[in-house]
């Protein structure tokens, strides 16, 4: 039982390790997703990551001084992070399934609509997006003839996409051009759905390999807490 704990203590630093990477990492694009699904996801990892942590913790007490009623706490928490693991792994994978779609119904209109001279949540995502994939519009660089952000910009400004386009290593502005020899051509959809998508799988498989190790610590705690209960009656 205490081997176990030490693994049941272990996954959890992996669980918090896992959620906190996801969070700090993807936090930039979750104003460009429509469904909620990808932060919750995440917040619950990082949540059951945490408690297991702590479970983990009373099921070491329980166990060296043979608190009965701390094995059966144990066991029934257990099941709950059983329950709360498999949940995340198949919301997960539910949304992997469905990124594609999503992005390339939603991400185009978002870019075009929202995306503007001021800075807002998505201004931000999307210069981060493009910067960091490099890679322009949501299917290629002329989408943003069709943008709001096209509309509104100033008599001067003659370019025909974002800063964020460019190349980081051109000492030029963002070329304004009909050749935009400076910009990224590719979109930006193929390269975030991919980023998504590796993260919910690795939630998804995390999630779903580590719930089965719940189900031995249930068996454990319970037998432990029957032998208790049996030396007591003695």
């Amino acid at each position: 039982m205490i081997v176990f704990n030490i693994f049941y203590w272990l996954s959890g630093v992996a669980f918090l390790l896992i959620g906190l990477g996801s969070f700090f990492l993807r936090h930039h694009f979750v104003s460009l997703l429509d469904s909620p699904l990808f932060p919750i996801t995440t917040y619950l990892f990082i949540g059951t990551g945490g408690l297991i942590v702590v479970m983990g913790a009373v099921g070491c007490v329980g166990t060296v001084k043979e608190f009965r009623c701390c094995l059966l706490f144990y066991a029934f928490v257990l099941m709950a992070v059983f329950l709360l693991e498999t949940c995340v792994g198949v919301l997960a994978y539910m949304y992997e399934s469905a990124i594609h779609e999503e992005l390339s119904r939603n991400l185009n209109k978002t870019m075009n609509e929202r995306y503007s001279h001021y800075e807002n949540d998505v201004t931000k995502a999307v210069d981060f997006m493009q910067s960091t994939f490099e890679c322009c519009g949501a299917t290629s660089r002329n989408d943003w003839r069709y943008s709001k952000w096209m509309d509104t910009r100033t008599q001067n400004d003659t370019r025909l996409v974002p800063d964020s386009c460019c190349f980081k290593s051109s000492n030029m502005t963002c070329d304004f051009t009909a050749q935009m020899t400076n910009v990224f051509t590719e979109g930006c959809v193929e390269h975030l759905e991919k980023f998504i998508r590796f993260h919910l799988i690795l939630i998804g498989g995390v999630g779903l390999g580590l719930s089965i190790l719940q189900l031995f610590g249930i068996v454990f705690s319970c037998c432990l807490a029957h032998k208790i209960k049996e030396e007591i009656n003695l």
